[in-house]
C-alpha cells in the first residue's frame, strides 16, 4: 500500500504533486451552515478573543517582573463557523489533500511553546492554588460586566440535535444509499462514522495513506449522489430552528455576552497598542 507523509510545511498527495502551502494555512471554502453558528464563537472572533488574552497576560507577567512573549498572531481567520466535517468529510479538496484526517492537524504552535515555560513562567501564567494566574486575569478583564450565558447548554444542543436528525427516517434512508454507494465503489461501510473512524487510517499520526484519500473522495462522492450530506444538513437546521424559537430568551443571552466579550477585546487591543 503507498503511503504518504504529511510534514508539517508540505501536504504530498503522490511524488508528482506536492503542494507549497503550509496545512495551518488551509481554510474550507465548503461552510454548511447551521442556525446554531450565529451564538457560537466563530474562528475571527476566537481569534480575536485569544489576541486579547495574550495581550492582557503579557501585561500582567510584565507586572510580576516576568517578560515573556506569548506565541504570536496567526492569520486572520475566516469569519464564519465551520461545519465542514460535522457529517463526517464533506469537502472533497480536504478529502483529496488530507482523507480523513483533520488539517488542523498540522497547525502546530501553542503546544511546542507551552513546552519550553520554566517551572516560575508556567505558575505565573497558568496559576496555583494560592494565585489563579494571568491568564485567569486577563480571561476575567474580557468578562467583566458580561451578562451570563449557558454556553454549555448551547453545546448540547447542538450534539443532540445533530443526533436526532441522523436519526430520522428520510436521513436513514439517505444513509442506506450512502453505503449502498460505498459498496459500488469497493468500500463496504455501513454508516459514515465507520468509514472515518475505520482504524487503518491512524488519525493520531499525520500519515496519510493513498487507500484513505481514495476511500474519503468516495465517501463525499457518495454522499452527494446519495442526497445523504444535503437532507442531514437541512434536517438539522430546521432541527436548531426550532429550539431556537422555543428558547429566544437564552439565544438573547448568548448573543449579548458574546458581543460584550468582543467589545471588551477590542478594548483591550486599542489600550494596550
Amino acid at each position: 500500500m503507498a503511503v504518504l507523509v504529511l510534514p508539517s510545511c508540505t501536504v504530498r498527495h503522490s511524488p508528482e504533486h506536492t503542494s507549497s502551502r503550509p496545512p495551518s494555512a488551509w481554510t474550507s471554502s465548503f461552510r454548511l451552515p447551521l442556525p446554531f453558528d450565529a451564538y457560537k464563537w466563530n474562528p475571527r472572533e476566537t481569534w480575536l478573543r485569544e489576541r486579547a488574552r495574550h495581550l492582557l497576560a503579557e501585561h500582567c507577567l510584565q507586572a510580576r517582573g516576568i517578560d515573556l512573549d506569548l506565541p504570536g498572531a496567526t492569520p486572520e481567520p475566516p469569519d464564519s463557523y465551520d461545519n465542514s466535517r460535522r457529517y463526517g468529510v464533506g469537502d472533497i479538496r480536504a478529502a483529496s489533500r488530507f482523507g480523513y484526517h483533520p488539517p488542523e492537524m498540522w497547525s502546530g504552535g501553542q503546544p511546542q511553546w507551552a513546552e519550553r515555560l520554566s517551572a516560575e513562567e508556567e505558575a505565573a501564567l497558568y496559576g496555583a492554588e494560592s494565585d489563579p494566574g494571568c491568564y485567569h486575569q486577563a480571561d476575567s478583564a474580557l468578562s467583566l460586566g458580561t451578562p451570563a450565558a449557558d454556553t454549555s447548554w448551547l453545546a448540547t444542543q447542538s450534539s443532540r440535535t445533530l443526533l436526532r436528525s441522523s436519526a430520522t427516517a428520510e436521513v436513514n434512508q439517505a444513509r442506506s444509499s450512502w453505503s449502498t454507494c460505498m459498496k459500488q465503489a469497493g468500500y463496504a461501510y455501513t454508516h459514515p462514522d465507520k468509514a472515518i473512524g475505520d482504524p487503518q487510517w491512524d488519525l493520531d499520526s499525520r500519515t496519510v495513506t493513498a487507500r484513505e484519500i481514495e476511500t474519503a473522495r468516495a465517501d463525499v462522492r457518495c454522499k452527494r449522489s446519495s442526497g445523504l450530506l444535503r437532507l442531514w444538513h437541512t434536517t438539522e437546521s430546521a432541527a436548531q430552528r426550532r429550539v431556537i424559537a422555543r428558547h429566544r430568551a437564552v439565544f438573547e443571552s448568548l448573543t449579548a455576552n458574546k458581543q460584550a466579550q468582543l467589545k471588551n477585546a477590542a478594548r483591550a487591543l486599542e489600550v494596550r497598542r
